[in-house]
């Protein structure tokens, strides 16, 4: 009793002897507390009702599952996650894990049957879907279903503790929504279907253990809560019996969990390591005139397996070895060098684009020099067919002009056979200069233009 009663008289003391101590405890006691917000009744008859697939649900469990499968094999994550929000498979889990906390063993007995089903289910119509689907390459959202980690046993965890929190108020809120998303049951079960569909056992069962994990965490987190908030038990088990079924409980959870931090623990590695392999190839792999066209990196139960593809020069078969014998030594695995012509037939077929792609940017070059050059040609021939000074003698000669311009053209008409470079004028004459007589003013132009410039054909437009 004594023990009982010590971190009590510590805390008084504590509050007598720091005033401030007693509002903090009350206002972070105030503020953190669940219990007051509770609706025991209400939860348990909101879960029980969720449990059951059976008309309206079941066809609602059928049509999620084919949404997530479509999302899921068009790499459409908008849609997979559509198929979370209105996935009923929330329902059976917390069913499971609110048995666990109130010791209604038929209400556990009720969940898992609903649970089974729902597995079932969802293996059978996904299966279905991948199997008729014309699209059968796995896509990234399928990839990463498939190799569970101790991240995705936190997410479970605490996204069962958000969901049962909600459903546990007074005042309902939008939550579960976002506990569906976040813990995503759907898409792994999905992907197990497509597993089974094409005989991918990496796939099925990597995305079932990822489907376990997450209702199994989601029913831990239901019961503790539970617990927790003391919702009324259904039956009062002895001492040797709860202790034992909570012994079962958590040994069943321990050989849940323990294959996922193993998993994390060889994912953190094998990404380590990759960064190290691909620095050490940086740095040591190198040869004259030879470039990695292609590398590829693979983890065989944590032994890296290199595969180096090059091209250009060919690398010395001593050297080679020499590159395989020093990444073995230092990395414990493999180092292959593909350079034979049968072997990297298809990177020889990208070496081929790439170069035909230099020598086109290298050609477009060119001709942009070329159009460079051509142009100041024609600047120069310009010059040489107007004189600097010409501009001067226009308007000495044709006081009348407000505005013109001359330059060179190339022409392609009757009367002037050769394509030629041609001079032409275009000018604006003043208002004091009548439309009858423009024509005549035009044609003086012309003349002269001709005669100063010993050209046999100039052309005189009015300015655009």
């Amino acid at each position: 009793m004594e023990n009982n009663k010590k971190p009590l008289g510590f805390i008084n003391a504590a509050i007598t002897r720091w005033p401030i101590i007693k509002p903090l405890f009350s206002f972070l006691k105030d503020r953190f507390s669940i219990i007051d917000l509770a609706n025991p009744d209400a939860t348990i008859e909101g879960i029980k009702k969720d449990i059951e697939f059976r008309g309206f649900s079941l066809w609602i469990l059928i049509f999620s599952i084919f949404i997530a499968s479509i999302g899921l094999n068009v790499n459409s994550t908008a849609v997979v996650i559509g198929a979370m929000l209105i996935s009923p498979l929330m329902g059976p889990i917390m069913g499971l894990g609110l048995s666990l906390g109130i010791n209604d063993f038929k209400l556990l007995t009720r969940s898992l049957k609903n649970l089974g089903v729902a597995i079932g289910i969802g293996l059978v119509v996904s299966a279905f879907y991948f199997l008729v689907s014309p699209i059968s390459t796995p896509s990234n959202e399928l990839f990463t279903r498939t190799n569970p980690t101790l991240l995705d046993v936190l997410v479970a965890f605490f996204g069962g503790l958000a969901g049962i929190l909600a459903g546990s108020r007074k005042e309902k809120n939008n939550v579960i929504p976002g506990v569906a998303i976040a813990t995503a049951l759907m898409p792994p079960l999905c992907t197990a279907g497509y597993g089974l569909a094409h005989g991918d056992w990496h796939y099925f069962f990597g995305a079932l253990y990822l489907f376990l994990i997450n209702a199994a965490l989601i029913a831990t987190s239901t019961t503790l809560i539970v617990r927790y908030l003391r919702f009324p038990l259904q039956e009062i088990l002895d001492p040797v019996r709860a202790k034992k079924s909570s012994r079962y409980f958590t040994i069943g959870l321990i050989i849940i969990i323990v294959p996922s931090i193993y998993i994390m623990y060889r994912t953190v590695t094998d990404s380590i390591n990759q960064g190290k392999i691909e620095t050490y190839l940086t740095e040591y792999v190198d040869y004259p005139g030879t470039e990695i066209l292609k590398e590829k990196v693979t983890f065989n139960n944590g032994t890296p397996e290199v595969t180096l593809v090059l091209f250009g020069d060919r690398v010395p078969i001593e050297l080679a070895e020499k590159w395989s014998t020093s990444f073995s030594q230092k990395f414990s695995g493999t180092l292959s060098i593909v350079q034979d012509e049968k072997e990297a037939q298809g990177f020889e077929e990208m070496s081929k684009m790439v170069q035909l792609y230099s020598e086109g940017r290298d050609e477009a070059r060119s001709f942009q020099e070329k159009i460079s050059s051509l142009e100041g040609e024609l600047v120069q021939l310009e010059q040489q067919l107007i004189p600097s000074n010409l501009s001067a003698e226009i308007r000495i000669n044709y006081p009348d002009l407000e505005r013109f311009s001359i330059g060179t053209l190339q022409y392609d008409i009757d009367s002037i056979s050769d394509g030629s470079l041609v001079p032409v004028a275009f000018v604006n004459w003043k208002a004091s200069v009548d439309s009858l007589t423009l024509g005549q003013r035009n044609q003086q132009l012309e003349n002269w233009l001709k005669l100063r410039l010993e050209k046999e054909t100039v052309l005189v437009q009015p300015m655009p």
